[in-house]
């Protein structure tokens, strides 16, 4: 008996450590409301997670209060700062009478994210629907190009760590964080839901599964953007565990691809985990990255060959064309992996604006048959992302160029305002269910469905003010 009440007491204590913990997360008003609530819910000990059974309060809504603004800190590239935003990203936090291009088409993307969160915390390819709060909106789904292979919804269970991690970065490249701004909430409940997913190896979401490592890519940049923003001590060690699993999956010499050191290479992979790695580092963790940026680089160099007289680098062999699923092989390939190449090898000082591959590669994704167009197979929203960002990290007339073409693109045809909405009377929250998304008829669409088209536009809109640009 006596052997029983200690461990039970054990077990309390560890609980009451653990939902501190959790309070240490809040505002003093939260705070205040969780006390008034003694609501503690569910423990688990997994990683120092708490648990809650979220009220209505904690699971997001439609959004119209006032954003709050913070003070910027000092940042520079090496990923030293100062300030309550900090590690490279202060230049998100929204200065005050600062005009940020298309701010309010952004918010409507996150108001729509925001009113399709699970109140588990996550965002799920199929369940979207089910978990808006826009109970009394009426639904239409996807307008136009509708197949089997790409319709509203996207694989079942497969993707969701991505895609609470794409979810996530949307709102972090506007600035907010789970410690301040109106999303706070709902980035909490994010960040607990991913801590919750992260498996002792640092590894988010299970294994069992090829596309697992772009899960875990995007969902630890997520974390890494969530805790330089917020300089939050809680996050860093779940952040560090993340960074250890990528290096361990990197192949020796090379890159990643499917699993652990799998022997084999692809330049998809390998951009996603190089992404998560600068993050990283310009968020102040700290880590071996000059081999593995070194290593990433012998692979690029690999697969970039010359391709009927122009540079190209390949998929997972020497100028191979860019990955495509299976089902929708009617789709136009894009010049995606070199716009990897090029972000991918300036963000890691491996090459800069002035060398010939990256010109080369630049100038390809600027073409008129390579901007982007809503034209049934040549959308694809997964080269739009990185070809904005390698524009932007070139800046001048090239990113010009391709900042208007995707823009105007994504906001004649965003949920709301498109033609036909508006022919329908459809521009509203309250009254249209899709209001400010994105219908996910691309070519990677099948795979993430509505919450992946919705996330990646938001985050191509925010480029300009989300992304870094060197010099």
């Amino acid at each position: 008996m006596r052997s029983l009440i200690r461990t039970l007491l054990v077990m309390l204590t560890g609980g009451i450590l653990l939902y501190v913990n959790l309070l240490a997360l809040q505002t003093p008003v939260e705070l205040a409301q969780s006390r008034a609530k003694l609501k503690l819910g569910v423990v688990e000990l997994n990683h120092g997670l708490l648990s809650e059974d979220d009220e209505e309060e904690t699971g997001g809504g439609t959004s119209g209060t006032k954003k709050e603004k913070e003070s910027p800190g000092d940042w520079d590239d090496t990923g030293t700062a100062g300030g309550k935003a900090s590690g490279g990203l202060s230049h998100r936090t929204r200065k005050e009478d600062q005009v940020r291009p298309n701010e309010e088409r952004v918010q409507d993307a996150l108001d729509w994210l925001n009113d399709h969160q699970n109140r588990e915390g996550n965002w799920s390819a199929t369940d979207f629907a089910e978990d808006s709060n826009r109970t009394k909106a009426k639904h239409t789904g996807s307008i136009e190009f509708v197949t089997d292979e790409n319709s509203d919804q996207g694989w079942v269970d497969v993707a969701d760590i991505g895609l609470t991690g794409l979810s996530v970065l949307s709102f972090t490249g506007c600035g907010y964080s789970h410690k301040s701004g109106e999303y706070r909430l709902t980035l909490r409940n994010a960040l607990l839901w991913l801590r919750k997913a992260q498996d002792n190896d640092g590894c988010f979401g299970p294994k069992d599964d090829d596309h697992f490592v772009y899960n875990h890519a995007i969902a630890a940049k997520a974390v890494a953007e969530l805790y330089g923003l917020s300089g939050d001590a809680v996050l860093k060690p779940v952040a560090d565990r993340a960074v250890d699993f990528i290096l361990k999956a990197q192949n020796p010499g090379l890159g990643w691809r499917y699993g652990v050191q799998p022997g084999i290479n692809d330049s998809s992979v390998t951009g996603w985990m190089l992404d998560a790695l600068v993050t990283a580092r310009r968020v102040g963790l700290e880590f071996d990255y000059s081999k593995s940026f070194s290593d990433a680089e012998n692979w690029f160099e690999l697969v970039t060959v010359k391709v009927n007289g122009f540079m190209r680098t390949g998929y997972d062999s020497p100028g191979s064309n860019s990955a495509r699923l299976i089902p929708v092989t009617k789709y136009k390939t894009h010049p995606t992996m070199n716009a990897v190449y090029v972000t991918t090898m300036l963000d890691t000082g491996k090459r800069d604006k002035a060398d010939k591959t990256v010109l080369s590669h630049v100038n390809g994704c600027i073409e008129k048959d390579n901007l982007p167009i809503w034209d049934h197979y040549k959308i694809d929203f997964y080269y739009w992302y990185f070809a904005s960002e390698a524009l932007f990290r070139v800046g001048g007339e090239k990113w010009e160029k391709w900042s208007k073409a995707a823009n105007d693109v994504l906001l004649k045809n965003q949920r709301g305002f498109s033609a036909a909405d508006k022919k329908a009377e459809l521009t509203s929250a309250d009254t249209f269910d899709e209001y400010g998304s994105w219908d996910p008829v691309g070519a990677w669409g099948g795979a993430g469905g509505r919450v992946y088209s919705t996330a990646m536009g938001a985050l191509i809109l925010e480029t300009e003010w989300r992304s870094y640009r060197k010099g």
